[in-house]
This record gives structure tokens, C-alpha cells and sequence, in this order.
């Protein structure tokens, strides 16, 4: 038996494979750790909370969703300083034309056009407030839009859709 065995060696190509290899676990890789912070979907890493200066109104949302899936925002008001029992949110038209709104929940006592926007107005007790807002987004890429309370001051709202 020979143990002097002639093979034929291409180094430069095996270099090149082997970079193309390190290359896609790199990839892999990455986007195992996109989906663990949350880049594709739902996940706690990638919820928003903002706030207004006077911490009256607050969001929470996902910062990222995906196309004709469901999706909720969520409205904190605190109650102000008279206890007022009619609350007005209201939602840029910008916004709600990249999305359609599902449910509303509590159901609003009346719905408006104002302002460029959408107001929903909801009766109270005069304690804290929230409302949930279940939306199915129709565009595909960066939306941004505005939400207010009872004419306050406005917060942005930024997210990213997937297809």
C-alpha cells in the first residue's frame, strides 16, 4: 500500500471558500441577534414608551411590525388638575393613512374629523386613562405620525413596517 498519495490542491480556491464560509456564518449570525433584539417583530426589546414633558400623555408601542398584521398602541393619560370627565385623543392623518384602525378600546362615545386628523372622545371617570388601539399597518417601510390629548403638546411616532 502507497502512503505517498498525489492530490491535486487548489489553495487559492479553498481560501476563497473559506472565506465565503466565515463570511455566511457571520450573516447567519447577525441575524439570529436582529431577531433577538426584536428587529422582526414583536419582542420586549423593541417596544417604545414615550412621553409627554408634563407626563400627562404616554405611548407605548412596537417600534417595528410588519404589513397587515396586528399591531396595538396603547394611551396613558393621567387625569388632570379638575378631574375632567371627557378626554380628546387625537391622531395626524398622516398616520392613519398608513394603517387601518380595527378596534378602539374603550369604545369611544363619538368619533371627529379635525385639525388634519382624527379625534376620539371618550367619556371618563376622572382617574387615569388608557386606551388601546388595535391597527393593521397598509404600508410597507418608515411611518411617522403625531398623537395629542385634549390639544396638548403632540408625540411622535416613529415605526418601522416589514413586508
Amino acid at each position: 500500500m502507497d502512503k505517498n498519495i498525489q492530490m491535486e490542491q487548489d489553495l487559492p480556491f479553498q481560501y476563497r471558500q473559506w472565506r465565503l464560509e466565515r463570511i455566511g456564518q457571520v450573516l447567519i449570525a447577525g441575524c439570529l441577534m436582529a431577531a433577538l433584539l426584536g428587529l422582526f417583530g414583536h419582542h420586549p426589546l423593541a417596544l417604545v414608551t414615550h412621553r409627554t414633558p408634563d407626563g400627562r400623555l404616554s405611548i407605548h408601542y412596537d417600534h417595528f411590525a410588519r404589513v397587515e398584521s396586528a399591531s396595538a398602541l396603547r394611551l396613558t393619560l393621567e387625569p388632570g388638575k379638575d378631574g375632567e370627565r371627557v378626554i380628546r385623543l387625537w391622531l395626524d392623518q398622516e398616520y392613519l393613512d398608513a394603517l387601518q384602525l380595527t378596534t378602539v378600546s374603550p369604545t369611544p362615545i363619538r368619533d371627529e374629523a379635525r385639525n388634519g386628523g382624527r379625534t376620539f372622545v371618550f367619556q371618563t371617570d376622572g382617574s387615569r386613562f388608557t386606551a388601546t388601539l388595535s391597527v393593521q399597518f397598509q404600508a410597507v417601510g418608515t411611518v411617522h405620525g403625531s398623537v395629542r390629548a385634549d390639544d396638548g403638546e403632540a408625540l411622535l411616532v416613529t415605526q418601522f413596517v416589514w413586508p
